[in-house]
């Protein structure tokens, strides 16, 4: 349900603006995830929004979208104005969303997931294939989309199926369309025919909301960049008058620049652990080729699409590769599955607590001990004073609150879940942690426990791989960084001396931040 505040139209000045938030706050718990912000999209703009993980851009889309309701603020679209809305109700005021992920049908027509929702009837309950066919040729004419409204989405590739996300979300002449990391998956051809779409929408007036890591495109395809840090708008800017290192600046900040590692490895093994030799996955990874010594912490990361999600799914055993070899210890390591992994002394910690990682509706104990059941079990039966006891100092170890280890994982704060995570791996008796962004949505507190439990592992001789985006984290804890770019190895950093500007830079293959 939309929640108004007042229906009435917008000054002579605002009628040129599609959307317009202000002080638009939202809390999690003791973390302050957009803080007072301020966003301003005029109609037939292409208006982009970035920071670096953890800024509040992903917050700030999903109260636009109606996903989360703010805490403080109002958002005015078409001269109304609203506290909040509802998916539903976001769409039906004139907002749609094209997110990198879209939910689509693929056993449904073009046609079909272009209207879904709203089919046109013949009567009598009866959808109108025929109407519902030729309005949605009409649509992608309109939008010059050269597709079939009869062809079956399936069939279709990913940039076309994105194109029919596209049209979907402009089916109903929104005011403002969001998009969410739009080139993630397309070549340069294919993401060349998106901005001419893109600049279409926006010629034709609508608003477009572009949110993206890639500043180069950004930089050729907007009119105006906000700028998150921290959850606050820190700054609005010309995309024509703007560079690379000006955006880098203002993502990361000069607090950023001061911060100063506090969990850097005391020892670090000269003995590789596991050397990785020409991996590749098709349309993933090309030769990626690296050692990881014991006792170290190795930094992975790079922009979506750069193939950092698949390097991980290949160690944990989630993911063959195609080609190229890897061995443990010296001996050959080819992981068929996640259990296989953990046989041979490798485990992970995925991203994704709730599909891959924990248990919600279990305890505490059952969580810790689930992936190392024969180290808690009887003859016959789980013993469940031996489980207890594991779990118990696994908590009093990571520090679990509550300390209680019959309290339901489901219920626990987002730090805390996460170090059951952790203390499950390491009851494994793993001798290599895969790590998915493991301090994602903590609070700082969590965060610095969870470095420090990092750290133990590793002078404990322990060997993690660290897959994260957080610029601050991958500094602060891993000795060294691997950045990957469209699949291949783009470049190594030591940490000793990286500031955040160059490992954004990095990223953003800007030759100059790195120098930096």
């Amino acid at each position: 349900m939309v929640v108004a505040i007042a229906k009435h139209r917008l000054s002579a000045c605002a009628e040129a603006d599609a959307l317009v938030a202000t002080g638009v706050s939202k809390r999690f718990g003791n973390n302050c995830a957009v803080d007072n912000v301020d966003l301003l999209i005029r109609k037939g703009e292409v208006h982009a929004l970035i920071g670096k993980n953890g800024a509040g851009k992903s917050t700030l889309v999903k109260i636009i979208s109606g996903a989360h309701a703010p805490d403080a603020g109002e958002i005015q679209i078409r001269g109304e104005r609203y506290h909040s809305f509802t998916p539903s109700s976001a769409r039906k005021a004139g907002i749609s969303v094209v997110y990198q992920n879209q939910e689509m049908l693929a056993n449904f027509t073009v046609a079909q997931n272009i209207f879904l929702g709203c089919e046109f009837s013949a009567g009598f309950g009866v959808i109108s294939e025929s109407e519902t066919n030729r309005a949605a040729a009409e649509l992608l004419q309109k939008l010059q989309l050269d597709i079939p409204a009869t062809a079956k989405l399936g069939d279709l590739s990913a940039p076309l199926r994105q194109q029919v996300a596209i049209a979907k979300a402009v089916r109903d002449e929104a005011a403002v369309l969001l998009l969410d990391e739009p080139t993630a998956a397309l070549n340069k051809i294919q993401a060349e025919f998106l901005f001419t779409l893109v600049r279409r929408l926006a010629d034709d007036g609508m608003g477009i909301l572009y949110i993206s890591h890639h500043l180069q495109e950004i930089l050729s395809l907007a009119n105006r960049v906000t700028v998150l840090r921290d959850g606050k708008n820190v700054g609005v800017v010309g995309a024509a008058g703007s560079s690379k290192a000006e955006l880098i600046s203002l993502m990361v900040g000069q607090a950023g620049e001061g911060k100063e590692s506090r969990t850097k490895s005391r020892r670090r093994s000269p003995h590789t652990l596991l050397n990785l030799t020409g991996i590749s996955v098709p349309q993933s990874l090309s030769d990626v080729s690296l050692q990881i010594r014991r006792g170290e912490i190795l930094g992975i990361t790079g922009l979506i699409g750069s193939g950092t999600e698949t390097l991980s799914k290949v160690l944990s055993g989630r993911c063959t590769a195609a080609a190229g070899e890897m061995t443990l210890d010296e001996n050959a390591y080819r992981p068929l599955s996640t259990a296989d992994a953990i046989k041979r002394g490798v485990t992970l910690v995925p991203e994704d607590m709730r599909g891959l990682g924990l248990i919600m509706s279990l305890p505490i104990r059952h969580n810790i001990t689930i992936a190392s059941v024969k180290t808690s079990t009887g003859k016959l039966l789980v013993n469940h004073a031996k489980e207890r006891r594991i779990a118990t100092a696994h908590i009093h170890r990571f520090r679990i609150a509550p300390a209680d280890t019959e309290y339901e994982v489901g219920l626990l704060s987002g730090g805390n879940q996460r170090k059951v995570l952790l203390a499950r791996a390491t009851e494994t008796g793993a001798r290599l942690f895969i790590l998915e962004e493991p301090t994602q949505g903590v609070d700082v507190d969590a965060q610095n426990q969870l470095h420090g439990q990092l750290r133990t592992l590793a002078d404990s001789g322990c060997s993690i791989v660290l897959f994260s985006t957080d610029l601050e984290e991958l500094i602060g804890v891993a000795d060294r960084v691997i950045v990957l770019r469209k699949g291949r190895i783009y470049t190594e950093l030591d940490t000793e001396r990286l500031s955040p500007s160059a490992l954004l830079g990095a990223l953003q293959e800007s030759p100059e931040a790195l120098r930096g």
